[in-house]
């Protein structure tokens, strides 16, 4: 029998090396890209403290480099937000504005320290982890070395997550226990409070200029004047708070005359937190024990005046009703040249419903602005949209629409660079800094430069916060010129308020009949009357 004699065919095996793999990142079963990913980070601290922010700045100027140095990335962004809990998904702006983008197609990979910077809810982790998957938009958690692109980890993800979010109820009771004990060994926690002063070592003193204050506050209340009349009394006196500003209000007069440590009484969680995951502050009905420390500290006022006070106020200064609150597109938007402070909306059940100037609501002395009627703010705002826009009769509608929509597809990406620009000049800066504190080299003049660009961000911040909280305006206006395109409706038609605040960051008020209108491009537009005239240009 014949045999055939069979070759083996040595097989060649070539070697395979990973190169610039990063951290958590399996993408074994990936087709070749022939873009670039667009990677975004996510940043957040849980306090405001200096040490928190300096954590902060240091992660956003990390992730920036990380992702720039990345050749197969392009950069998107890094996101971040301060002071806000991981627990209250509707407060984290930085993060909210992350996702928008993402799901606008505008990153497909998102690298996050750990799931515990992301949320701390696990139904929330994972609805939001859910959406992105769907839309092929990724999440690496870089702690826990997990990527949502890998099927396999989606448990873990939820396990991880259900892990954070124990961790924070566990905090939350381990503080609230901590709270309770220093309650029931009789200590106090001890803030600012006008009229006396804490040393290091807990002992309360009085500060007599301050305690003549109060006692008057007192003795006028119980000569029949009311809070508000006590508050117009205090500026008209000049009295100085804490802040050394005179601009006392009704709930500063209320919170002096039911403070009970002015009679040196202490009580002790008048407040608490029932849900960990919110964070909210609700007023101790019972919901938790209270401790009541009688004659802790000298009383500035007499327990027989204090309690005489309390009668009159009555049993519901718990209960007290700070009036209906009403957003209107231009709250918080209205600012009043003369005094810095908001226009706040009154009159509204009147035959005009009117805006004025929160200081001189209080008194005159404060602030010397006359109240603008809300027909007139509407009326100027319809001028500066028109002249910014050269909007006429002759107008090209079509042109126009094109022209708004471009405008507010484009108005994040505009804010986006801006704050980038910045975050790169600060971090070359700090580079800069710190090669010459090595080589012993005078830093003064770089230190200077640095500065100056913190200054520059610590001033766009503000902005940049209420440019992401009219998010929502910018999405209504963008559907109503949606609804425009190809229609031979005259865009002057759908000029109303509502759709014309997409545009605007806030309006300065010179006087009732001349506004500068601040546009969310930067831009400032000059509307209305000037000194008899009328002042037509923009600068």
């Amino acid at each position: 029998m014949n045999h055939a004699r069979v070759q083996e065919i040595p097989v060649q095996r070539s070697s395979v090396t990973v190169i610039n793999q990063p951290v958590g990142w399996n993408d074994v079963n990936a087709q070749p890209r022939t873009k670039k990913l667009k990677v975004a980070s996510y940043c957040r601290v849980s306090s405001e403290e200096e040490l928190q922010l300096g954590s902060l700045e240091n992660q956003i100027i990390h992730y920036t480099n990380y992702i720039r140095s990345n050749p197969d990335w392009y950069y998107a962004g890094v996101y971040s937000d301060k002071g806000k809990s991981g627990t209250d998904m509707s407060k984290r702006i930085g993060f909210n504005r992350m996702i928008r983008n993402a799901m606008n197609g505008e990153i497909d990979l998102i690298i996050c320290k750990s799931i515990s910077r992301f949320a701390r809810n696990v139904v929330d982790t994972m609805d939001i982890v859910r959406q992105l998957t769907e839309k092929g938009i990724f999440v690496i958690f870089e702690k826990e070395r997990l990527n949502t692109k890998d099927m396999t980890s989606s448990l873990l993800i939820k396990i991880l997550a259900t892990f954070a979010e124990e961790e924070s109820r566990a905090t939350s009771e381990n503080i609230d226990w901590a709270y309770t004990k220093r309650f029931e060994r009789g200590e106090v926690v001890a803030g600012q409070l006008f009229g006396y002063e804490v040393n290091k070592d807990k002992e309360w003193s009085v500060v007599e200029k301050e305690a003549e204050v109060v006692r008057e506050a007192y003795d006028l209340f119980l000569n029949g004047y009311n809070m508000t009349e006590i508050a117009r009394h205090f500026i008209r006196r000049g009295y100085k708070k804490r802040s050394g500003e005179i601009d006392w209000n009704n709930n500063n007069i209320r919170s002096m005359l039911t403070n009970e440590r002015y009679a040196g009484d202490v009580l002790s969680r008048k407040t608490c937190t029932l849900d960990f995951r919110t964070h909210r502050t609700i007023i101790n009905r019972g919901h938790k024990p209270q401790y009541y420390i009688e004659d802790h500290h000298e009383g500035i006022v007499s327990k027989e005046d204090y309690e005489k006070v309390q009668e009159i106020i009555g049993d519901n200064k718990s209960d007290f009703n700070r009036g209906d609150y009403e957003k209107t597109p231009f709250t918080s938007r209205v600012i009043c040249t003369c005094c810095g402070k908001n226009f706040h909306r009154f009159g509204k059940n009147l035959e005009k419903t009117m805006w004025r100037c929160s200081s001189n609501k209080k008194s005159e002395l404060l602030c010397e602005a006359d109240p603008i009627e809300e027909d007139q703010i509407e009326k100027l705002l319809k001028e500066g949209f028109e002249k910014r826009y050269n909007i006429n009769q002759r107008t090209n509608d079509g042109l126009l629409i094109k022209q708004l929509t471009k405008e507010l597809s484009n108005a994040e990406a505009v804010r986006e660079r801006e704050q980038n620009l910045l975050r790169v000049e600060l971090e070359k800066c700090l580079i800069a800094e710190n090669k010459a504190i090595l080589q012993n080299l005078d830093t003064e003049e770089l230190k200077e430069k640095r500065q100056e660009i913190e200054k520059q961000i610590a001033i766009k911040a503000k902005l940049w916060e209420d440019f992401d909280k009219d998010y929502e305006f910018r999405e209504a206006s963008l559907n109503r010129l949606k609804e425009l395109k190809g229609s031979d409706k005259a865009i002057k038609k759908i000029l109303d308020i509502s759709f014309m605040r997409a545009w605007v960051i806030h309006i300065k008020v010179e006087s009732p009949f001349l506004f500068t209108i601040k546009w969310i491009d930067g831009e400032e537009t000059v509307v209305g009357k000037y000194r008899g005239g009328y002042h037509d240009g923009r600068k």
